[in-house]
């Protein structure tokens, strides 16, 4: 098991914060050859799942029919603890001493909260700069998958974040027709915000590795001794 950092967009922090997010869907890099048809985990240990994959082609539900394509590494599996990180700025950014806007936050001020008070931090640092120190969530992975985008349920859309009727993160129901009223069309269309390279977007249906999790709100080295231990 291993702990690893992970990135997430404000939008995504705040799902996270409100509980309505347990899944996260990345894209594999590179991906497999054109045949391809499945993927299977390679092998399964005393200490749980490892993170190396099989790419197989044929047809999934005949063991006989199965090709050899290659193998990956799915870079998650269960057991692993990510600990979140997110735009930033440390105590030392702001632009005033006033304590009172810095109740809330021990480590620095993190641009997802809506408490932050715009214009008194003078510079907000990349998420990837993010130090393991200050990072204020840990999710603890409890299932990996490997499946094509469009595979995507109803059920795993709204474990994404995405609220009833296509409402994520605050967009006015205006912008949707009758056609987008479901978890899984609104995932669709945020997708396609995100992603606009080729082979990667909706239509491609690239091939993503789905990580669910439990979400702890707190540091990654602030956990409980019992929790480090099962990681």
């Amino acid at each position: 098991m291993a702990d690893r950092p992970i990135i997430f967009s404000a939008p995504m922090v705040r799902a996270l914060l409100d509980g309505r997010k347990t899944q996260t869907r990345r894209l594999i890099n590179p991906q497999p050859p054109g045949c391809v048809t499945s993927a299977g985990v390679i092998a399964r240990t005393g200490q749980g799942q490892t993170d190396e994959w099989s790419w197989l082609s044929g047809d999934p539900a005949d063991m006989d029919s199965w090709g050899f394509e290659g193998e990956f590494k799915a870079r998650y599996r269960p057991g692993d603890r990510l600990y979140v990180r997110e735009a930033w700025a440390p105590l030392s950014a702001c632009t005033h001493n006033d304590p009172g806007s810095q109740a809330a936050a021990d480590n620095g001020f993190y641009k997802a909260d809506d408490s932050t008070v715009e214009g008194e931090i003078d510079r907000w640092r990349p998420s990837i700069h993010m130090p393991r120190s200050a990072s204020r969530m840990t999710l603890q992975v409890s299932e990996v998958r490997v499946q094509r985008l469009q595979d995507i349920s109803e059920e795993d859309a709204l474990a994404e974040g995405i609220g009833q009727y296509g409402r994520f993160f605050g967009l006015p129901d205006a912008d949707w027709d009758a056609a987008e009223l479901t978890a899984q069309a609104a995932f669709q269309r945020v997708w396609s915000s995100l992603h606009t390279a080729p082979g990667t977007t909706w239509d491609d249906n690239p091939w993503i590795v789905v990580v669910t999790f439990e979400v702890i709100k707190g540091n990654i080295d602030a956990l409980p001794a019992r929790e480090a231990e099962a990681a």
